[in-house]
C-alpha cells in the first residue's frame, strides 16, 4: 500500500525530516481497513492498424525496425505470398493508410468469424470509431485500415508458407483486426483505504471478469502490467500487520530518448508527413549518420547537431514543425480545389530561393574532426582515425595523401574472449 496522507488531506513529503516524523508516528500505530470500494471498468477493443500504429506496435511487440523491416514485410504480405493449395495470395490490404475504416463486407465477415470461433457473446455491437485528431486534420480516407484480406485465413494454418517474420507480422495484423470487432474487456476493481491512527494508505487492484477482445489480442504495453491479486480478497474485517516500510526518494527524470516507435508517434501527432513517409524519413537520417541507434534508442550525432544548427540558422521557417503540418494542410486544400496550387508555390518559393542564395554565400565550411582510434599505422606510425565509407566504418591513416594505409574497423563489444582474454569484435559475413 502507498502512503496517501491524513484522513483529511493528501500529503506530499518534501524532505527527510518530514519523513522521519511520519515514520516515528507510524511505528506503533494500529493498522485497519477503513474503506473498501469495488467497482467495474471496461477497456474498449483496439482499432485496426494504420501505417503509424502498425509500425509502433511491430517495434514494441516484435522488435522490428520501423523503416526497413516492418514496411518491407508488409509490402511482401500485400503483394502476395505463395500459399500451399491456393497459389499466390495477397494476405493484407494496402499498407500505407491513415484511416481505420473497414469495408462493410470485411466487417460482416469478421463478426461472423468471431461468433463462430469465440462465441456470440464476444461479438461487438458497434465498432470503435477513430477520433478525429489534429483539430480535424484531414485524414485521407482513400484506403481501409490494414487488415487481413480474408479473416478466415488464420495465421496458424498458413504458417508453413510464410517466413518467420512474415508470419509474426501477419499474426499481429490478423489478431488486431479480429479483436477490433469484439466486445470490450471487463475488470472488477477494488480499492482499499488503510488507516494507521490519523494517517491513510491506499492500494488498488483489478481482476478480469470478462476477457472480451483480450481472447484474441493483448497490446504489448499491457502484457507487462499485473495487478496485486491479494487485494481482491480484503474486506472490512481483514486483520493487517505491518511488515516493513520501503521508502525511496524520487527525482524527476528527463524525457526518454526517442525510439523508432515513439518518433513515428510524435511525427503523426505533429502532423508531419504521411503514412508512406515515416519509414523513409527515419532511414534517411540514420543513413546520413545524423542520428545513430543503440539498443532501441536514437541518439543525435555530432554531424546531426551541426546540420540542425545550420538549418535553424539559415532556414528557420522551413525546419519549423508547424511549417510541415501547414504545408500538408495546404496540399489537402489544393486537392479539394479550394486553393490554386500556383498560389501555394508563389507564396513559398521566392523566400526559399532568397534564403538558399544567401546561405550559399554565407555558410562556412564545417569540418568535423575524425575520431582517433587506438590502432597505430604500421607504415608511418601515426594513430589511425575512423572514417565512414559506403559500407560503414574503416580505419585510415591521417597522413593521407603521403600515407594511404587503410584497415578494416572492427567494433569491440567490451567483452573479452574466454579462451585467450583478448577483445571480442563484431564481424559481418557476406550474408
Amino acid at each position: 500500500a502507498k502512503f496517501y496522507g491524513t484522513k483529511d488531506e493528501k500529503i506530499t513529503i518534501h524532505n527527510e525530516e518530514e519523513l522521519h516524523k511520519i515514520l516515528a508516528d507510524l511505528e506503533d500505530a494500529e493498522y485497519e481497513v477503513v474503506d473498501v470500494k469495488r467497482g467495474e471498468r471496461s477497456k474498449k477493443a483496439p482499432l485496426p492498424f494504420t501505417t503509424s500504429t502498425l509500425q509502433q506496435e511491430a517495434s514494441k511487440a516484435l522488435n522490428f525496425a520501423t523503416s526497413k523491416t516492418t514496411m518491407m514485410l508488409a509490402q511482401q504480405l500485400y503483394e502476395g505470398v505463395d500459399i500451399k493449395g491456393s497459389g499466390t495470395v495477397g494476405l493484407i490490404t494496402y499498407l500505407r493508410t491513415d484511416s481505420t475504416r473497414i469495408s462493410e463486407e470485411a466487417d460482416a465477415n469478421a463478426r461472423a468469424y468471431v461468433g463462430k470461433a469465440y462465441g456470440e457473446e464476444y461479438v461487438a455491437e458497434t465498432a470503435s470509431e477513430q477520433k478525429q485528431k489534429n483539430d480535424g486534420k484531414n485524414i485521407q480516407d482513400a484506403h481501409e485500415a490494414i487488415r487481413p484480406s480474408d479473416v478466415t485465413r488464420v495465421p496458424a494454418e498458413i504458417k508453413e508458407s510464410l517466413t518467420r517474420d512474415q508470419f509474426r507480422l501477419y499474426q499481429l495484423i490478423w489478431k488486431r483486426f479480429v479483436a477490433s470487432r469484439m466486445q470490450p474487456a471487463k475488470y472488477e476493481t477494488t480499492s482499499v483505504k488503510i488507516g494507521a491512527d490519523d494517517y491513510r494508505f491506499t492500494v488498488s487492484a483489478s481482476k478480469i471478469i470478462f476477457e472480451g477482445f483480450r481472447l484474441a489480442y493483448v497490446e504489448s504495453d499491457e502484457e507487462k502490467q499485473s495487478g496485486n491479486v491479494m487485494v481482491n480478497s480484503i474486506d472490512k474485517d481483514s486483520e493487517l500487520t505491518k511488515e516493513s516500510f520501503d521508502y525511496k526518494q524520487h527525482f524527476t527524470q528527463p524525457p526518454a530518448h526517442y525510439t523508432e516507435a515513439s518518433l513515428v508517434k510524435t511525427l503523426e501527432e505533429l502532423g508531419i508527413g504521411r503514412p508512406s513517409t515515416y519509414a523513409p524519413t527515419i532511414s534517411t537520417i540514420l543513413g546520413r549518420r545524423y542520428i545513430t541507434k543503440e539498443a532501441k534508442n536514437l541518439y543525435i550525432t555530432e554531424i546531426g547537431e551541426v546540420v540542425n544548427n545550420i538549418m535553424k540558422q539559415s532556414f528557420p521557417s522551413i525546419v519549423d514543425v508547424n511549417f510541415t503540418a501547414n504545408m500538408e494542410g495546404l496540399l489537402d486544400m489544393v486537392e479539394e480545389g479550394k486553393v490554386q496550387w500556383k498560389v501555394v508555390v508563389s507564396n513559398f518559393y521566392p523566400d526559399l530561393d532568397e534564403a538558399v542564395q544567401k546561405a550559399e554565400k554565407e555558410l562556412e565550411e564545417v569540418k568535423i574532426e575524425d575520431e582517433v582510434s587506438d590502432v597505430q599505422c604500421d607504415q608511418c606510425g601515426r594513430m589511425m582515425v575512423i572514417k565512414y565509407g559506403p559500407h560503414g566504418k574503416f580505419l585510415a591513416c591521417p597522413g593521407f595523401p603521403e600515407c594511404r594505409n587503410t584497415k578494416t574497423y572492427f567494433e569491440k563489444i567490451g567483452v573479452s574472449c574466454p579462451k585467450c582474454g583478448k577483445d571480442i569484435v563484431i564481424k559481418k559475413t557476406k550474408k
